[in-house]
Order: structure tokens, then sequence, then C-alpha cells
């Protein structure tokens, strides 16, 4: 009977183990003041970025960028240019692309931005949505 307890435990941590070492993480994202009514996930991992988002301005176009805010502020586009994707008329978007390296450790934060006028290079006009810390 011990033995099946042992045993029990030593599978117990071993899964439990290669459960902990998934490179993969989700997070909640959430709204920007200019956006209430947003929301949305996004799951990252070592080489991929997906984003799923509600509540956003319909028919639009958004970008999504890693960002770190100090010592000054230093932003990085996630995936390939031009980073974007466009909600339909409810307001939803995805967003889904693949990535160099994990941004753990390297970024403080992940945002999804609007571009008003619909370009997604216009960097001055652009207004946050969603963001979460990584």
């Amino acid at each position: 009977m011990i033995q099946i307890i042992i045993v029990g435990f030593i599978s117990v941590f071993f899964i439990s183990f290669s459960w902990g070492s998934s490179n993969t993480r989700t997070f909640v994202l959430e709204s920007t003041p200019e956006h209430p009514d947003a929301n949305g996930t996004a799951v990252i991992d070592t080489s991929h970025v997906s984003i799923q988002a509600r509540g956003l301005k319909p028919d639009a176009v958004y970008t999504v960028w890693f960002v770190n805010m100090k010592p000054k502020k230093k932003v990085m586009g996630a995936g390939m240019m031009p980073y974007m994707f466009r909600t339909d008329k409810w307001g939803d978007g995805n967003y889904s692309t693949s990535i160099s390296k994990a941004p753990f450790g390297d970024w403080a934060m992940l945002m999804v931005v609007l571009h008003p006028n619909g370009d997604p290079k216009d960097m001055d006009n652009m207004v946050g949505a969603l963001k979460t810390p990584l």
C-alpha cells in the first residue's frame, strides 16, 4: 500500500513539473480609459502571439506592441510588420503571429492600440485600447 502511495506522489510531482515548465502564458487584456468596454486575452509562448479582443471600435485598424516605459519609452511591434488586425462590424478582432523569441524579461507590457485614421504606420495619432503587464 505504501508503495502505491509513493508511486502516486512521484507521478503527481512529475506531471506537475512538466505542466509548470511550459513557456505558454495566457494574459487577460485590460481596457484603457479610451476603450472602457474592451476586453480580451493574449496567449504568448516562445514563438507565437495570439490575441482575441472584443468591445473595440468596429471596422477599425489596431496594432500590437511590446512596450517598456522605463528608463525611457521603447516599443517593438509584436510579430511581422505591420503588426495589425482589423475589427469586424461588432468590434471583435483576432491577431496571430510568429515571434523570434519570447518577450518575457525583455518587455514590460503588451499593448493593443487603435489607429483612428486606419493607417497602421501612423504612430503619432494612435490611441491605447488594451494592455497587460508581461
